[in-house]
Formats: structure tokens, sequence, C-alpha cells
């Protein structure tokens, strides 16, 4: 990607943060200093709230940790009555780039939030039994603490007393996604990577092909057969099953951690992911600035995997 590439990516991304963050000021009808979403946990394992699109459309959404834009499937917006297309755009997923329609001057409402001017995106894919994905990006400037045991997403003013109890793990942000740093074991090895939190994606962890390459991690992660996931748009992603005997973030371990290997590459970019199965097991708390994330197991966290 040339320089000119470069800067025009982050000038969009940057431009539809402002413009997500701008319609939350203007729109937002509380500033409480606690807000209370309540979510279903799917059965597999996906954030889905319910929202209302344009007023009127109802619609469930699943929130997804790995991105910062508003998505619906192509089956809901054909259901849809208020959803007005003005052309396609280019996107890119896990399999590669796509054309997808695109509409702009949306509003949302989840709860007593209500968000305007947004941009919506078409998809082939969500998370089962919900009509699209959006990014905690529309939360920005707060505090946002995922409660599994309670089913509630809460936003807060300012960071709550108890999550200086919980384990404290640094946040690196890359083009509106998050990840950790976390060190997986298998066999007599361990090593160190990062991993993109992705609540999208059902499994445990996913791990770069690469990385378990350069580490000579192949020897001691005997693969027990294949897996082909399709990305949001529909393009497949091969996986080889594997086990790991354990995986640790800070103080936060987990035994024989079912994973998968994968080439990688998302969005251009090399990275292994941590999925919505480990994810869930743990209640979260990310700072205001997402400097930080803050975990504690939950009730899930010793269940079988």
């Amino acid at each position: 990607m040339n320089c000119r590439s470069v800067r025009s990516a982050m000038h969009r991304h940057l431009t539809r943060l402002a413009m997500l963050t701008a319609g939350c000021l203007a729109g937002c009808a509380t500033t409480a200093p606690t807000v209370t979403i309540p979510f279903t946990l799917t059965a597999a394992g996906n954030v889905s709230i319910r929202a209302v699109l344009n007023g009127h459309d109802q619609v469930d959404l699943m929130f997804h940790t790995a991105i910062d834009s508003v998505s619906l499937t192509e089956a809901a917006i054909a259901k849809l009555t208020t959803f007005a297309s003005d052309g396609s755009i280019a996107v890119n997923s896990w399999g590669g780039s796509n054309q997808a329609r695109h509409s702009r001057g949306n509003s949302l409402r989840i709860g007593a939030l209500e968000w305007r001017d947004l941009e919506i995106t078409e998809s082939e894919h969500s998370g089962p039994g919900t009509d699209g994905k959006f990014g905690p990006n529309l939360f920005a400037g707060r505090v946002l603490e995922l409660d599994f045991d309670a089913g509630e997403l809460r936003l807060h003013t300012k960071l709550p007393p108890y999550a200086t109890d919980w384990q404290r793990i640094e946040l690196l942000q890359d083009r509106g996604s998050m990840s950790v740093e976390g060190e997986l074991s298998a066999g007599e090895l361990r090593a160190r990577t990062g991993f993109l939190l992705h609540t999208g994606y059902a499994g445990n962890a996913l791990l770069d092909e690469l990385f378990v390459r350069d580490h000579g991690l192949e020897s001691e992660l005997v693969a027990a057969g294949e897996t082909e996931l399709r990305d949001s748009y529909g393009n497949p992603v091969r996986t080889r099953r594997v086990q790991l005997r354990g995986l640790q973030f800070g103080t936060l371990a987990f035994a024989d951690v079912p994973a998968a290997i994968f080439d990688g590459k998302l969005g251009g970019q090399r990275t292994s992911v941590l999925g919505a199965g480990l994810l869930t097991r743990m209640n979260l708390i990310f700072d205001a600035e997402r400097r930080y994330l803050y975990a504690r197991p939950n009730q899930r966290a010793a269940a079988p995997w």
C-alpha cells in the first residue's frame, strides 16, 4: 500500500469515527453516570442487542469488538422499510475485498441512546440469529463493561471502583480494532503474541500460521481436522483444529484450550484472534480511552470447552 493509500484509508477511518462520535453527542438521550443495556448471549456466544433503526425497524445487532462500523445483512435489509441504499463501497473482510451496498443518514436507537447520521453497509452474514453488527466506537468516550453473568452491557462515565481488583491488561489499538498480548503453551514450548479481540468469532482462539511456524510450534500442535469458516461476505477461511496446553493473559490462565490455525491475514494485516468462546468466560471492562482492559473470570470460566 503506498503512502497516498495509507493517508486515504486513515482519513476515511477518522472521518467515520468523528461522524459516529458526533452523532452520539448530538443524539444520545441520556448523560446518566451509568447506562445499562441488556443483551442476549446467543448459542454461538455472540452478544445480541435489540435496536431500532430510523425510528421504525426493529433489529437485533451483534456487538462486535473488532469493527468500527455498523452493518446489516442482506436478509435483514430485505425485511426493512427504512433502509435506502445510495450506492456501493469497497469493504475488506477476512477472505478479501468486496463491494457492498451502502446507506447514509440513518439513525439508530438502543435503549435511551440514539445516534444520527450513521453510515450503514450491507454484509452477507452476521452472528447466527442477528440482523447485523456494530462496534465499540458507538460508545466512544465511555467506559464499557460487559457483564456476562448479568447479561448486561454497562456504560460508565468513569472507571468503576471494583475494576482495580481485576486483572489489568494493556490494549493495543490499530485501525479501529483492539488487541492484547498473551502467552500460549504447546507441549513444552511457550510463545507470546498479540491477539485481536473478536467477539464475532465463536471459537476460542485462531493462531496465525506464520507465528506458529516461526516459533517452532507446529510439531507440538497436532491438527485434529479442518474446518471452513465464512466471513461477513461469504469468503471461505480454512482452519486446522488444534489443542493448546494453556493460554494466559497476565495472571488469567486457561488450560487445555481448543484452538485453530489459519493463514493469519485479516484486512491486509497478520494477527492471531481471541474469540467469543474464551472472551465470554470473563467479565470485561474497557476504559474510556481504550488503553486498558480489565478482566476477571465469571461463572462460565470453569465450564467444559
